[in-house]
């Protein structure tokens, strides 16, 4: 694994304190740590060796300068040393013990045990908590060292690192689309896609549990999500975990809230958190989408005539919406269009072309109406009408327009040849006409 810069700098500065140390030592027992004389057995040779290790099986540091498996904050650090000459443990002998801190504000450790019958000496550190230290002071690569003085004053030494840190950390929590890009808002009654970033500093595989629950703006949980026997791999990069929540119909609209918790193990089988719960901010939004407005170019036609329905649709929600609004005449559907990209808070207006010629005479209701979007709770506006219209039966020839013409010229002709002959007998001299007349004397 490769360290960063920070980290270089800080192995470089304890590996000058272990040459002081050594240093110190070399001036107060008055005997040198490494001699080219016969006084230094070299461990390739035999001779007296130091092992110092954890209680981090199978990567305890065993073997000389092994890193040691990473631990969390707050727990007990077992530091173990077996002390050996010619390959044969060696008892009765007093091992110091040292542990360094990445961050001089917290104190080095100091310790002493002797070795027992195995050549084991072991002693204890309980690693600082973030009760007294920030996360900044706490985490990073630690130090340690186990020095003993064996026969002939010879001093042999030991060292291990070790990370401190939360053993799987939720790096970042965060909300996205069903394409996995960010998004932020999110309509009742649809799906909130949940990016989870996990890091495991061990040095293997830990297996865990990963709580995500929601809240609303009153704190009101609506849903949550359980991912049990979660495998978290060890390494220095991220690892995602992608799931869904659902945003109930109940849930209050505006701020709202994600927190996810990763557990050892459910709670009820006796985990503990790996670290502490991680928050994310999205927002619950109104979709609605209403119809304003019905009008119509007539209310009385004869069928076959064209009439033309005007409507308009509005987009009351927070969300550029697509949706179809239909027209209809009674129970009867005149047309459907389409409405695209309607951004919230605007209208649009629809003239839908309704040829009546195959409509049976009588009185419609003119009404229409605007689908449901995905969370629209409120759809008493998705609908609007405009009274009503008359369709009359129109008055239809019994024969065809050519025909008719003909009979209609026709009959004109003979109407003007029948006045013909009436003007022409009356233009005839009258006859004479007889009177006898009875004269009554008086």
């Amino acid at each position: 694994m490769e360290l960063s810069i920070k980290e270089r700098i800080r192995l470089l500065g304890i590996c000058l304190i272990l040459l002081l140390l050594l240093f110190y030592q070399l001036v107060f027992f008055g005997a040198g740590v490494v001699k080219a004389n016969t006084d230094s057995i070299s461990i390739l040779n035999g001779g007296p060796m130091i092992d110092l290790f954890t209680q981090k099986e199978p990567y305890s540091g065993r073997g000389a300068n092994i890193s040691s498996d990473a631990f969390a904050p707050g727990s007990l650090l077992i530091l173990f040393a077996s002390v050996k000459y010619n390959e044969e443990p060696v008892e009765y002998m007093s091992v110091a013990f040292q542990v360094i801190p990445p961050n001089p504000a917290i104190p080095t450790f100091f310790g002493e045990a002797p070795t027992n019958a195995s050549g084991i000496a072991m002693t204890g550190f309980p690693l600082p908590g973030l009760n007294l230290y920030s996360k900044e002071v706490v985490f990073g690569t630690w130090f340690a060292i186990a020095t003993v003085r064996m026969p002939r004053d010879v001093v042999v030494v030991d060292t291990l690192t070790f990370k401190v840190g939360w053993i799987v950390e939720i790096v970042s929590l965060s909300t996205i689309d069903e394409n996995l890009n960010p998004k932020s808002y999110f309509p009742k009654a649809t799906c909130i896609g949940v990016k989870l970033q996990l890091k495991n500093i061990a040095m293997l595989p830990k297996t865990a549990t990963v709580v995500i629950n929601a809240y609303d703006g009153h704190n009101e949980f609506f849903d949550s999500i359980v991912l049990n026997n979660f495998n978290v791999e060890p390494g220095p990069n991220t690892f995602c975990a992608h799931c869904y929540l659902n945003v109930s119909e109940e849930a209050d609209i505006g701020n709202a809230m994600l927190n996810a918790s990763v557990y050892t193990a459910p709670p009820s089988m006796g985990g503990y958190p790996y670290c502490p719960e991680v928050l994310a901010r999205f927002m619950i939004t109104d979709r609605n989408v209403a119809v304003t407005d019905v009008t119509i170019s007539s209310v009385d036609v004869a069928a076959g005539e064209i009439v033309e329905v005007t409507v308009t649709v509005a987009n009351k929600g927070n969300e550029t919406e697509d949706f179809s609004v239909s027209a209809y005449y009674g129970t009867f559907l005149i047309q459907t269009f389409n409405v695209t990209s309607l951004p919230p808070d605007q209208s649009r207006t629809i003239i839908f072309v309704w040829n009546t010629t195959y409509v049976q005479a009588g009185v419609y209701e003119i009404s229409a109406v605007a689908s449901r979007v995905p969370g629209e709770t409120y759809v008493d506006d998705n609908s609007k009408s405009d009274g009503v219209i008359t369709i009359r039966v129109p008055w239809r020839l019994l024969l065809p327009r050519e025909l008719s013409i003909v009979v209609l010229v026709v009959v004109a002709a003979l109407a003007l040849f029948a006045m013909a002959i009436i003007l022409s007998r009356k233009k005839t001299d009258p006859q004479p006409v007889m009177l006898n007349v009875d004269v009554i004397p008086s």
